[in-house]
């Protein structure tokens, strides 16, 4: 009668071969629930240059983050390509757990004489101790297996991350241009005022050698925003997968001035229990406790094989079978077992210290949420109201002839580059939202890259697309 063991195994073998869809399904779900976006699908693709009829759909309406996030999902080759590598994991686990093919041995004799029969030999083997650690080997692959779904879902989520703030960096370039472009045409107008002044000797050649050096600096100043906006769609149409026509998205609308989070209590408890990293490490450490277990058992466990022999002698056929035992003398895992339990060791230590440093990221990112928000609100509600006010007094003081037209011009640039500075802050208030988001969905990539969240300076990873 078959073991419990061996028929398990069996049967896990059988199974597996279907599981390949359900972890993926399992991973779109993780995925799903913790980026808040809609259940979304890979459709296979018959050509590399085709694209999923959502993403066309998408693209008819100006692009959201939201909007751009999803296009990124289901239509990003790296992303495509996260996916597909989970099916190594699941082989793996499906050769684990098959038990080892029995071996066939047919030998034909000729004794010789002409009233001899050929001679026939049948010969069969099992190894037996393969069979018996299939399971062992199986629940090693299948804890791997679990990490590498954990690590193929955190890498879907740091792309809805880096596109979200990918976005977020090209809608900011474009309103950068918009007002370059505005204090572009204030400083024409400021050195079409003083050119005119000076041809009919009202005004000194300094001042209009001053005024004719701002304007080339103003156009000096639009052409490095265009470039930098086109670098910044660039950057983001890759993560999106877009080529072609299909490049020429817009944008729904500006980025508004974030309101102030309540953050609620227990932000670290959240994040740590949310962390991908650490369930992907815990995983580890899962398989490598598994193969501490699958060591011992290989340094008691003989090598053991049976195997089953026919003779055919004349007309008689002899049958028989065999058992062979290794005796474990020498060799009993010894190397194996110090290996797995270092392995283990080192998982759960780093385990240990990826949960300190979530912890680190969430404080530092609530603090950056704080401050950078603050800051933010404080250009929309104050600084720039107060140069706006400022220049409002100055055509009035204008008006009555108090100043010249270029101090008005002066002030209106003033009020230009407070709004410039407004949309910086605005962009570290919004990325370091989006890096506290991704820390309560689990996942702490912005102190991975070793960038402070919210901050002009994050490295934004730029792959993907094509």
């Amino acid at each position: 009668m078959m073991k419990p063991t061996i028929l398990i195994a069996l049967l896990a073998a059988g199974c597996a071969t279907t599981g390949l869809n359900e972890d993926l399904a399992s991973i779109r779900r993780t995925v799903t629930a913790r980026a808040a976006v809609a259940e979304f699908d890979l459709p296979r693709l018959e050509t590399p240059e085709a694209v999923p009829e959502e993403v066309d759909r998408l693209l008819e309406q100006p692009l959201t983050a939201d909007a751009a996030v999803r296009l990124a999902l289901i239509n990003n080759r790296e992303a495509r390509a996260s996916l597909a590598e989970i099916g190594i994991a699941r082989g793996q686990f499906m050769q684990a757990g098959l038990v080892p093919n029995p071996e066939v041995e047919f030998e034909l004799r000729d004794p010789g004489g002409d009233q001899q029969p050929i001679q026939i030999d049948i010969g069969l083997e099992l190894n037996l101790t393969a069979t018996f650690l299939a399971p062992l080997r199986a629940g090693v692959a299948s804890a791997a297996l679990d990490a590498e779904r954990w690590k193929a879902a955190g890498a879907l989520l740091d792309l809805t991350w880096s596109t979200r703030v990918a976005y977020y960096e090209a809608q900011a370039l474009q309103q950068k241009l918009d007002l370059r472009l505005r204090a572009f045409a204030s400083q024409q107008a400021s050195y079409e005022t003083a050119l005119e002044l000076s041809r009919v000797g009202n005004l000194p050649a300094l001042a209009l050698a001053n005024e004719l050096a701002a304007v080339e600096l103003s156009r000096v100043q639009v052409a490095e925003a265009e470039n930098a906006l086109l670098d910044g769609r660039e950057a983001l149409t890759r993560k999106l997968g877009l080529t072609g026509s299909r490049t020429r998205w817009t944008f729904a609308d500006q980025l508004p001035v974030p309101k102030e989070v309540p953050t609620g209590d227990a932000v670290e408890a959240k994040a740590i229990e949310a962390s991908l990293e650490l369930a992907e490490l815990f995983s580890r450490a899962e398989a490598a406790s598994r193969k501490v277990g699958m060591a011992k058992t290989e340094a008691w466990l003989p090598h053991l094989s049976a195997g089953f022999h026919g003779e055919r002698d004349a007309n008689l056929w002899e049958l028989g079978g065999h058992v062979t035992v290794g005796l474990p003398i020498f060799d009993r895992a010894q190397g194996r077992q110090l290996s797995a339990r270092s392995e283990y060791d080192g998982l759960r230590a780093r385990a240990e210290g990826q949960a300190l440093q979530v912890r680190s990221a969430v404080r530092m990112t609530l603090n950056r949420v704080e401050s950078a928000g603050r800051r933010a609100r404080h250009y929309a509600e104050r600084l720039v109201p107060a140069r706006q006010q400022q220049l409002e007094q100055t055509v009035l003081q204008y008006n009555a002839m108090q100043v010249g037209v270029f101090q008005v011009l002066s002030a209106q640039r003033e009020v230009t580059e407070a709004a410039i500075s407004q949309v910086d802050a605005t962009l570290d208030a919004w990325k370091a939202r989006a890096a506290l988001e991704l820390l309560l969905a689990g996942r702490s990539t912005p102190l991975v890259l070793g960038a402070v969240p919210g901050s002009n300076s994050m490295a934004v990873d730029s792959s993907g697309g094509h």
